[in-house]
């Protein structure tokens, strides 16, 4: 019995030294903070913003240490951010953020994460290494070398994240300026991408807003004009504020401890007082509000003193004084615009649009820096893009003010040199002019042409299309202003050449596609099947007619559809051919085509850029014994012309397509009862059988019900942007419909915008897809090809062959960025050139070695292509030689160019800018055989007879 009772006794202190083990076990242990929750990462990531997986903590006494954080002491006081960026204020004391991060695959994931905007005065970062230890990483504007693990803008630090697990990673902040912050993760490729594309787009405006300084303090040394002295200096330090603010100087660039705050704000305080100094001279508020004068000179005095002493001031009280007087400034300048405005001022309208944008910009971005309106635009560069419209807009209104006072005195000048200039001098002139735009121009559209063709972003691809499509339209005036000048001394030339007539309007059509598709305007060319498809004619002058009133007709047309027809005329002479233009796009149009009328009185140069071109497609009608009008419908006005075009006979052609469609059936699902209309009867012509629908879901049903019948549709002809079901959604529902059996072939039409990749259009059993406006020819033979028996050519044609690569060819040009055209164009053809500069030199190529052929400018220094080819000829005659093709490449197109090239020896005349495909026709047909090399009516459309 006793011993029973001691027994407890002897066991019960084991029990408690086991749970005071485990109490000092657990208290020796380190104490972890709890992570927030963890941004879950569960598969291949390319970028994502996730600021609101992080939380921030105040440390408004600065004794906070990482291992107080890291303890979880401060767990309860850190706050959750609420948006995709976080504005918390202007503040110089430490912040502490950490972010959690659940990497929920089977491979590690390398990653970089980046804070933006991250221009702080001291920023470290903590991460954990592969023992679970953390590491710091320290940057700043304090330190010579500010950012994180990559040279960037802003703090980028490298991840990588192991499978399984969550890491929670602390950024450590002391910003001494506004306390915003997003958080990127990006993969490696994306953070190069993403880069490089924020960074040169904000380069590129850079370079805009540099080239308009320099182009500012030029006419200040020209016209001794303080206007345009205060608006470069304006311009040089808002630039200078924005590159500091946006994080390329003082950061990424030119980095130096202390530094960036500084440079900021005194560039920033700078811009204040030259923006207010330009404000005064452009607005002459000196005469038209005296009162104001005070008031801008303190403005402009306190800006100036601030701008020196910022360099003396702690960084948050400089930027605090930067952005509150830029803020009264913009209330200042806004109100100095508008009283000037309502006292008549000259330029005052301009000043307020010009300068509205940058002030609302600023005013964003500075309320931003409160915390007061959070945006997540890019400050800087918002800024920056309306910097760069105010200069554009600002450069025309002070030109024109700087012009004023010798506008009169130019026009003076300018009759009396037209009243005693003869026709041979005038034309020299505009050659000249010609010459020397074409010249570089030529430069530009070529190496354009040549990056379409290289790897390129969407992004890229548009900006490519938008240089082409400007230097196009430059190219088109002057072009308009040379043809006028000699429609105006009546000498026009004309041409007789066999053309195909569908193909040429189909030609000009495209020229328009896209700014038509721009202004929600469907082009439907429409050539009657009983117009012949080869004709005889000038499609030079007649290609030049349709432009110009097709660029007319998008000009003044509202959303809706214009249709091209063309057809024989009702005058019943078998040649006459009649264009006409129309549609509910012209509804609105009124009398804008009156200039092709002939009694036209109405004065030309009333600001309207398009009576130019009608006055000039007017003129070449009547040359080409036509005549042209105006018609006015219940649907607008329909501009339209007449012209002789006798039919000429094709051999080489084997009109196999109609056989392939004959009796063929065909549905057409298109909304538009113009285009349904204008393709039925297409088709009927072609013998086919024609149903149309308006409606898709109309259209689902016939086809269910024909399939039915076992009478299936052969070709379903379907639009794609239709009301209550695109024709993606249609083609979907009839690939996958159980009732149709037989699917028929699906051929979509649709713009340039709405056009569905091959893989989309594959995955719903579209066979191929057609872009609009089409012709005729184009979708016949489309249709013909689906249904397996397209039509063939016996002969090939130029544009379908390549030369051949083992030409050896020799460039004779002196302009080294033409040189690199032509040597891509050729590139780009499998051919390479040997180069020269000069016409001397291409005469002791030619005479010292074998070439297959010349391509030859004509201005060149030492000695000219003229005379190059005609001492070629000559030595080639003195030594019995074969002669070697020479194609003039030039930018002279008038036609007394043409023949002086012809005349010393040349064997085509191509001109600038070289066209890629009039390139390699040129070359097929010099090269393909000796037979060819006599004639010169098909080497480019340039050539004479």
């Amino acid at each position: 019995m006793s011993g029973r009772a001691r027994r407890p006794s002897r066991q019960r202190p084991d029990l408690w030294l086991w749970c005071l083990a485990l109490l000092c076990a657990a208290l020796a242990a380190p104490a972890q903070a709890d992570p927030p929750p963890p941004f879950v990462i569960n598969g291949h990531l390319d970028s994502a913003r996730i600021t609101v997986y992080s939380e921030h903590l105040l440390d408004d006494t600065g004794e906070i240490e990482f291992n107080d954080i890291l303890s979880g002491a401060y767990d309860r006081q850190f706050v959750p951010a609420l948006r995709s960026s976080e504005f918390l204020g202007f503040s110089d004391q430490r912040w502490w953020i950490r972010l959690a991060l659940y990497n929920d695959t089977a491979e590690p994931q390398p990653l970089l994460l980046s804070i933006t905007p991250g221009l702080y005065a001291r920023i470290s970062f903590y991460r954990p290494d592969a023992r679970g230890m953390y590491q710091a990483s320290h940057g700043g504007t304090d330190l010579s070398a500010p950012w994180g693990d990559l040279r960037a803008r802003a703090p980028v630090y490298a991840l990588t994240l192991p499978p399984g697990a969550t890491e929670t990673y602390y950024f450590s902040v002391v910003p001494e300026r506004h306390m915003n912050y997003t958080l990127h993760l990006n993969s490696v490729e994306h953070q190069l991408q993403s880069s490089l594309w924020n960074d040169g787009l904000f380069l590129l405006l850079c370079g805009v807003v540099l080239g308009l300084v320099l182009y500012n303090f030029a006419q200040s040394l020209l016209y001794r004009n303080t206007v345009h002295f205060h608006y470069s200096l304006f311009l040089s330090a808002l630039l200078i504020t924005l590159l500091a603010g946006s994080g390329f100087l003082g950061y990424q660039y030119l980095p130096a401890a202390g530094l960036h705050p500084h440079l900021e704000a005194f560039a920033a305080l700078l811009a204040i007082t030259t923006s207010t100094a330009f404000s005064r001279a452009f607005l002459n508020s000196r005469t038209l509000l005296p009162g104001a004068e005070p008031w801008l000179l303190g403005m402009i005095i306190v800006a100036g003193v601030g701008a020196l002493l910022s360099w003396m001031l702690p960084p948050l009280l400089a930027l605090q004084i930067v952005q509150g007087l830029a803020i009264i400034n913009a209330i200042m300048l806004l109100w100095l615009g508008m009283a000037c405005w309502l006292r008549q001022g000259e330029l005052a309208g301009l000043y307020l649009v010009a300068r509205l944008p940058l002030i609302l910009a600023a005013l964003l971005s500075i309320l931003a820096g409160f915390a007061i309106v959070p945006i997540t635009l890019d400050g800087p560069l918002l800024v920056l893009a309306c910097t760069t419209f105010e200069a554009l807009l600002f450069a025309l209104g002070l030109s024109r003010k700087s012009r004023d006072d010798l506008r009169q005195t130019l026009r003076e000048q300018q009759e009396e040199a037209i009243t005693a200039a003869t026709w041979h001098a005038r034309s020299e002139t505009l050659a000249r002019l010609s010459h020397e735009i074409r010249t570089p121009m030529s430069g530009v559209l070529g190496m354009a042409e040549i990056l379409r063709d290289t790897p390129l972003t969407p992004n890229q691809k548009e900006c490519v299309r938008g240089i082409q499509n400007a230097g196009e339209s430059l190219l088109k005036i002057l072009n308009d202003v040379l043809e006028y000048s000699r429609l105006e001394q009546g000498h026009t030339e004309l041409e007789q050449l066999r053309f195909d007539l569908n193909e040429l309007v189909m030609d000009a059509v495209e020229l328009f596609r896209e700014k038509a598709e721009e202004k929600q305007i469907e082009l439907i060319p429409h050539v009657h099947t009983n117009v012949p498809q080869q004709v005889e004619g000038d499609p030079n002058r007649i290609k030049q007619v349709l432009t110009n009133i097709l660029g007319a007709c998008i000009r003044h047309a509202q959303p809706g559809e214009l249709v091209i027809d063309v057809a024989r005329d009702a005058s019943g002479r078998a040649d006459h051919l009649r264009f006409e233009f129309e549609g509910s796009a012209l509804q609105q149009a009124g009398d804008a085509f009156s200039a092709l009328t002939p009694h036209d009185n109405t004065d030309d140069d009333n600001g309207d850029s398009t009576r130019l071109g009608l006055s000039i497609a007017r003129q070449l009608v009547d040359a080409m014994e036509g005549r042209c009008g105006v018609r006015h419908g219940r649907a607008g006005p329909a501009s339209w012309f007449v012209l002789p075009l006798p039919a000429m006979v094709d051999p080489g052609v084997v009109e196999g397509d109609d056989a392939t469609l004959q009796g063929r059936s065909i549905l057409v699902v298109d909304d538009s009862s113009t285009m349904t209309r204008v393709i039925r009867q297409q088709a009927l012509a072609w013998g086919m059988r024609v149903t149309a629908s308006h409606d898709p879901r109309e259209a689902l049903a016939s086809i269910r019900t024909q399939a039915n019948l076992n009478d299936p549709y052969d070709v379903v002809l379907l639009d794609q942007r239709m009301p209550g079901m695109t024709g993606m959604q249609l083609a979907a529902r009839v690939h996958e419909d159980p009732l149709i059996t037989r699917t028929p072939i699906l051929v979509m039409l649709t713009g340039i915008n709405d056009a569905p990749t091959a893989t989309a259009a594959r995955n719903v059993g579209i066979h191929r897809v057609l872009g609009k406006p089409v012709s005729g020819n184009r979708l016949r033979q489309a249709l013909a090809e689906e249904l397996g028996a397209a039509s063939r050519r016996k002969t090939p044609d130029l544009r379908d062959q390549a030369p051949d690569p083992g030409l050896r060819i020799l460039v004779a040009e002196d302009h080294q960025l033409s040189q690199k055209v032509i040597r891509g164009m050729l590139a780009k053809l499998g051919l390479d050139g040997d180069v020269v500069a000069n016409g001397r030199e291409a005469f002791e190529a030619v005479r010292d070695g074998r070439y297959d052929l010349v391509l030859m400018d004509c201005e060149m220094p030492e000695m000219d292509g003229f005379e190059a080819a005609r001492r070629i000829r000559d030595w080639e005659r003195m030594h019995d030689r074969k002669a070697v093709p020479i194609i003039a490449l030039t930018a002279h197109i008038l036609r007394e160019h043409r023949e002086r090239s012809l005349a010393a020896g040349m064997n085509a005349h191509v001109p600038k800018p070289v066209e890629l495909d009039v390139l390699r026709q040129a070359i097929v047909q010099f090269t393909a055989g000796d037979g060819m090399l006599s004639g010169s009516g098909h080497a480019s459309d340039e050539t004479p007879d």
